[in-house]
């Protein structure tokens, strides 16, 4: 009996240690990536938005998705939408012609403010240049034809995308900067503030503290939105299923391509747009499409602190992880 007894009590004291021994089970490959994601981010002093999505399988990834960030120029992706949505309705005409004034350019990426005045293009070239080169002075024309910032917003809240928000125009956001440096910029109109220039005492201390203190941002949104909104240009429920294709060609066309095409082979498409404000914000939204599926990428960043090739390349190495992940898993189907 006392046998017996001892028995028991050393299988009672030997099963949780046994228990314990069993290993643990394996990581699920999305979770795998997923880290291999927070890995390489959190190499950065940043912080991060980030979301992925398979639009073949589901899959998704989501880091930091639902804090609404400072977008910049890829609040331009939903101006785009919001366009293409009053070409459908027959209010806007991509083959009118429109004549570029001074008053017209704006600071920053493009080259229209670079070109002179009189210049004739058509709607569809400004929204080309917008897109292609994040031409900031092309972005105000679709802003003053589209209907404005506000119009924007209520669109994307219609569509369900509330954290998105078009908080102003890109003239807006450079008066604003440059009003950091010297209050009189305030009343400045457009065509005044290029002719003038930016204040000459505009310190570094005064950019950096008017990124972190977030009072201006050049738009907002969750990356989780602003990926819900590329699966709907994708899925043709953005617009028509012929101005949602047009939204596509327009963004395969990008010409900054430091970020997310910049280590994936040449058998992927990814139209994408980005977002800059150098060296606090590198943003890139798109998609990543191979023969084996497409990818829904959003890369958001703020309050970056370093060399802004290193961020850059941050965001290329985890685009690099996502097009590895799912174009491997699409050809073992």
């Amino acid at each position: 009996m006392k046998k017996n007894l001892l028995i028991v009590l050393s299988l009672l004291l030997v099963w949780p240690a046994c228990g314990s021994a069993q290993p643990a089970p394996a990581p699920k490959p999305l979770d795998l990536l997923k880290h291999r994601l927070e890995v390489i981010s959190e190499g950065v002093s940043a912080d991060w938005g980030i979301y992925i999505k398979s639009l073949d399988t589901g899959e998704e990834i989501a880091i930091n998705a639902d804090r609404a960030m400072d977008t910049m120029s890829d609040i331009k992706i939903p101006l785009l939408v919001d366009v293409f949505r009053q070409v459908d309705a027959g209010r806007l005409n991509p083959a009118d012609r429109i004549v570029m004034h001074t008053a017209d350019k704006r600071f920053g990426t493009g080259v229209l403010r670079t070109l002179d005045d009189g210049l004739n293009l058509s709607f569809h070239d400004v929204l080309m240049l917008m897109i292609i080169q994040s031409d900031n002075s092309a972005t105000d024309m679709a802003f003053a034809r589209d209907g404005g910032p506000e119009h924007v917003t209520q669109t994307m809240h219609k569509l369900g995308l509330d954290s998105i928000v078009a908080t102003g125009t890109t003239f807006d956001w450079f008066r604003a900067l440059a009003e950091a440096g010297d209050p009189s910029y305030a009343k400045l109109t457009p065509g005044e503030l290029f002719t003038k220039g930016f204040p000459d005492k505009l310190t570094d201390a005064e950019v950096e503290k008017f990124h972190f203190d977030g009072k201006h941002p050049f738009g907002l949104s969750s990356a989780r939105d602003m990926g819900r909104l590329l699966e709907m240009i994708a899925t043709n429920k953005a617009a028509s299923a012929k101005s949602c294709k047009e939204i596509l060609h327009l963004m395969s066309m990008q010409q900054m391509r430091t970020r997310i095409p910049k280590y994936i082979e040449d058998d992927a498409n990814t139209p994408h747009k980005t977002g800059d404000f150098p060296p606090y914000i590198a943003n890139d939204v798109g998609f990543i499409e191979t023969p084996a599926g497409r990818v829904v990428v959003v890369f958001f960043s703020a309050h970056h602190r370093g060399f802004y090739s290193e961020l850059e390349d941050a965001i290329a190495r985890m685009s690099e992880q996502v097009w590895a992940y799912f174009n491997y898993r699409g050809k073992q189907k």
